[in-house]
């Protein structure tokens, strides 16, 4: 009796912390709560052993989503290892640790099979939570980003919806379980607060994924009104669709030119970190083939693939997409059968992820991990011999030091990322040394490679720059980095070189004027008059993306230059 009342405290604590850390402030690389999870997945394994020896003999069946885990754990290390086209060191880490982490949960949550209720509540309360943040940002001004009002503990409404969406489908799948009473009420009056919340974040991704779930809930109900429902999506699809028209088109064009890249890499895949190189040749290969594509004109910067499931594709390929496609829909399948208020609540994570970037950022990662660990968890355990034992003890005391040695380099990259931002944008020669003691930690930071970059340029070290830069380019998709690139070569009369970078920079950004201005530039220095009038004439045409003073400054120079060669624009 009192062990199983240790594993419950040991099990509700644990899902309290984790869940804790799914509130905290959200960044794209490192936070405090990656360093704190990291030296927790650490200490938890400890207790694992210790709560392994206190079973009294009982071995853990291994479970359809265990083997799928360590099949697609497996070959990440394998691709990683044989691979290394690209540097992936955050991306990795940050795997590894979500490995340790469904290892650990796996383990803990075996012995008492958890209640869902607490994981119900648990993540129920934690979007109540968000959503009065929201409602406060809105107040008070006071969110994370200068250009929305409600962003929660995120950095803009989209992943910050997905949690608002999450707790509103779990709360209404677990008001269908619940007979009439004060907890249905209660559970009733948070959901509606935060359904209420969630159109202002403006997420399309979002209302489809509680849209679908709710026809899911009502469905007997369907070939009713199947009329009505129907008119009412074509109606909302269209809506969604021009309310947000840049962006669809974006994102459309974002997936057309992974699928592209990914094409040629078909089985195993560009890469681990290779997404951002990918997509942009991607698009350089469309804008070859289809030049006059309206699609292009909606295109931009991104770090993400707005959809998960095809960032697996193209970085892992067919194989790692299959894995990871075939463990979620075991997971779904043994949370179907143990809580559907759980259930709902992935699946409308899977939904958002087709649009979105949810499994990308630390609060969804943990709470995916969560929810496997504890549907594979309800197994059942048997009786094993000593010998076995002592072999999943060890199994557990080797993954100590690969936790440890994860922990501690999470934490050294999250120091580094934190002198990085003390010195950001200070292009000073005298900060070379120091970007070059840092770069090791840095490799898959574009923002830290494109500044050191132009810190080198600026000292006249045009090659070194270049050199940098190159690296840029394998974790970015960002044109400026091959607008600098042709810079420096036109520095050091490369003209053929600088050329091409120019031109490689508009083909994986066809609705940005900068580069073809600069190719306009070295045309006219090197003399080449056709080239540059018609590349004048190409800047003058273009319709840009945003439009700014600095783009019509751009179009005005090269009409005045284009009307001075006396040649007449039809």
């Amino acid at each position: 009796m009192m062990r199983k009342y240790i594993h419950s405290i040991v099990d509700c604590v644990t899902v309290a912390f984790l869940l804790w850390l799914t509130v905290t402030d959200v960044e794209v690389r490192w936070t405090e709560s990656n360093v704190v999870l990291g030296w927790s997945v650490l200490g938890l394994l400890v207790v694992a052993v210790v709560l392994h020896l206190l079973t009294g003999g009982n071995r853990l069946r291994w479970s359809w989503v265990d083997i799928l885990v360590a099949m697609w754990m497996i070959y990440v290390v394998g691709r990683v290892w044989m691979g290394g086209e690209y540097a992936c060191g955050t991306e990795f880490l940050k795997m590894m640790e979500m490995g340790l982490l469904y290892v650990t949960l796996r383990r803990i949550f075996a012995w008492s099979k958890l209640s869902p209720v607490y994981l119900i509540g648990g993540l129920m309360l934690c979007g109540v939570y968000e959503a009065t943040l929201g409602v406060w940002q809105l107040v008070s001004g006071a969110s994370r980003h200068s250009q929305y009002l409600m962003t929660g503990n995120f950095q803009n409404p989209g992943p910050y919806s997905a949690y608002l969406m999450m707790a509103a489908v779990i709360g209404w799948g677990w008001t269908q379980e619940l007979t009439e009473g004060r907890l249905r009420t209660a559970v009733w009056c948070m959901t509606a607060f935060v359904l209420l919340l969630l159109p202002a974040t403006w997420s399309r991704a979002a209302l489809v994924a509680v849209g679908i779930i709710a026809l899911w809930l009502y469905r007997q109900k369907y070939w009713a009104y199947r009329w009505a429902v129907w008119i009412g999506v074509m109606v909302l699809a269209t809506g969604f669709y021009f309310a947000k028209q840049g962006s669809a088109d974006g994102r459309m064009l974002t997936w057309t030119a992974s699928l592209t890249a990914w094409w040629h890499k078909l089985w195993l895949g560009v890469g681990m970190g290779g997404f951002r190189a990918a997509c942009a040749d991607g698009i350089a290969e469309l804008y070859r083939e289809h030049p006059t594509s309206g699609l292009f004109t909606s295109g931009g910067v991104t770090d993400f693939a707005f959809n998960d499931l095809l960032n697996v594709l193209v970085e892992q390929g067919l194989v790692g997409a299959v894995l990871c496609a075939a463990t979620s829909i075991f997971v779904l399948i043994k949370l179907y059968k143990q809580s559907l208020p759980l259930f709902y609540g992935l699946l409308s994570l899977f939904i958002f992820s087709m649009f979105s970037y949810p499994f990308e950022l630390l609060p969804y990662q943990i709470i995916l991990v969560l929810l496997s660990a504890f549907a594979a968890s309800h197994v059942d355990m048997d009786k094993e011999n000593t010998h076995r034992k002592l072999g999943r003890v060890m199994l557990l005391l080797v993954l100590v030091p690969i936790a440890f040695f994860v922990a501690k380099e999470i934490q050294r990259r999250h120091e580094t990322d934190k002198e990085v931002k003390m010195f950001s944008g200070m292009h000073h020669e005298a900060f070379i040394n120091d970007y070059y003691e840092l770069m090791p930690m840095e490799m898959d930071n574009a923002s830290f490679l494109f500044d050191f970059g132009k810190t080198l340029r600026e000292a006249k070290r045009y090659n070194d720059s270049n050199a940098v830069l190159r690296q840029g380019i394998q974790v970015s998709n960002d044109p400026m980095f091959w607008v600098l690139t042709g810079n420096n070569y036109r520095n050091m009369q490369c003209y053929q070189e600088a050329e091409e970078a120019y031109q490689k920079a508009f083909a994986i950004m066809p609705n940005r004027l900068y580069p073809l201005y600069q190719l306009m530039g070295l045309y006219e220095e090197t003399g080449n008059v056709e080239a540059w009038q018609r590349t004048a004439k190409e800047i003058i045409m273009l319709q840009p993306k945003i439009k700014s003073p600095a783009t019509e400054a751009m179009a005005d120079s090269a009409r005045r230059k284009f009307e001075h060669s006396n040649h007449n624009i039809k």
